[in-house]
């Protein structure tokens, strides 16, 4: 298989959100920001300045009552007799955070898809505020969320709330890698069944709740943003970062050639050139390993989206669905044997095989591979 063309997909996949919500640009503008408040938001916006937070955030202390609640959610022992789900307002607390801050990026993504003077702004100056929020600050909401869903009643109620959508949201106007990759892990966290097993008054199982969530959230999404497809937004940033991935080059075990003896000596011109030649191959290696990292838990969401459907026909539908989105094209590029050994390869090699035994389960007449 030839490699796509990803000559340019490293710049162009970088732009705001014309390429991760495959929207376009018009003479008029049609905010982001607007969308949200209507399709997201409106429950939320009359409560958020009026109950959490009436006065301008305190962000340092802010982060460390977050950094805080982390630590207590890492030790298993507190979900007991106290957890935050079912004990304290943290829940909601996050809720708004998550949901301002997505708020807040779409309006700085408006600001600059339409070369606006500023950061756009609400008439009633809700946002405003959360506008200061940094992304570390809501990178430990984030982990909070991810930690919350690893039981079963964190699960069920944060599947309750606007964060999978705020979640699913955020995609298309994350950047950063590591945030992405958080948000990408608790989204899977919350499709996974194995954290959930008991059995909901209305017949259904909680192990349900949370694909249930999440199938919502994308759908929300497809409207607050006006996508084609749902899982647009996961595509899109999937085949970004694997096309980053397959510009640098996943590291292979090469060995340096050994420099001839007398060339550590100080000066040395090759010692100079061997060292900026190492920086820049490490630098590129890290770069590497972050995009398979991201495009990896990308997959593996995708992977779980799928395999929380209880019915072969159901995942086959879902699978249609997905690849009907630049997900294809990202594996597709990732078969590429340079690639192999790496995360990705690995996550895009279990969709295939797994695809190969619904598709079996749903026509038994079909031959095996094997």
């Amino acid at each position: 298989m030839n490699s796509p063309d990803t000559s340019s997909s490293r710049n162009n996949n970088r732009v705001p959100t014309p390429s991760r919500c495959d929207s376009s640009v018009s003479s008029t503008p049609t905010l982001h920001l607007d969308n949200l408040r209507t399709h997201h938001t409106q429950a939320l916006v009359n409560v958020v300045s009026s109950t959490l937070y009436s006065t301008p955030i305190d962000v340092p202390a802010l982060e460390l009552a977050l950094k805080a609640l982390r630590r207590h959610l890492e030790s298993p022992q507190n979900y007991t007799n106290a957890h935050p789900a079912a004990k304290t307002n943290a829940i909601e607390v996050l809720e708004h955070i998550v949901v301002c801050w997505v708020c807040a990026q779409a309006s700085q993504a408006d600001a600059q898809n339409y070369s606006l003077a500023s950061v756009v702004e609400t008439d009633d100056g809700q946002f405003d505020k959360y506008a200061e929020i940094p992304e570390k600050t809501a990178m430990e909401a984030v982990q909070c969320v991810s930690y919350l869903v690893t039981m079963s009643v964190g699960t069920a109620a944060v599947a309750r709330t606007s964060i999978p959508t705020s979640l699913v949201l955020s995609i298309c106007f994350i950047h950063n890698p590591t945030m992405l990759t958080a948000v990408f892990r608790t989204l899977t966290k919350l499709c996974t069944k194995h954290s959930v097993r008991r059995a909901k008054a209305d017949g259904r199982w909680e192990s349900e709740t949370g694909i249930y969530a999440v199938m919502d959230a994308f759908s929300r999404a497809m409207d607050a943003l006006t996508l084609r497809n749902r899982f647009d937004t996961l595509g899109n940033s999937a085949f970004a970062f694997a096309s980053d991935f397959a510009c640098l080059e996943f590291p292979q075990h090469q060995q340096q050639a050994p420099l001839r003896e007398n060339s550590h000596k100080e000066g040395d011109p090759r010692v100079e050139t061997v060292s900026i030649q190492n920086r820049a191959k490490n630098h590129s290696n890290d770069q590497a390993a972050l995009s398979d990292r991201t495009v990896a838990c990308a997959l593996a969401l995708a992977n779980a989206i799928v395999e929380a459907h209880g019915a072969a026909d159901e995942r086959l539908r879902v699978r249609k669905e997905l690849l009907d989105t630049p997900l294809y094209r990202c594996l597709k590029l990732l078969e590429e044997p340079e690639l192999a050994g790496s995360k990705a390869h690995h996550e895009a090699k279990r969709f295939r095989h797994t695809y190969g035994e619904d598709i079996r389960l749903h026509n038994p007449a079909m031959p095996s591979d094997e």
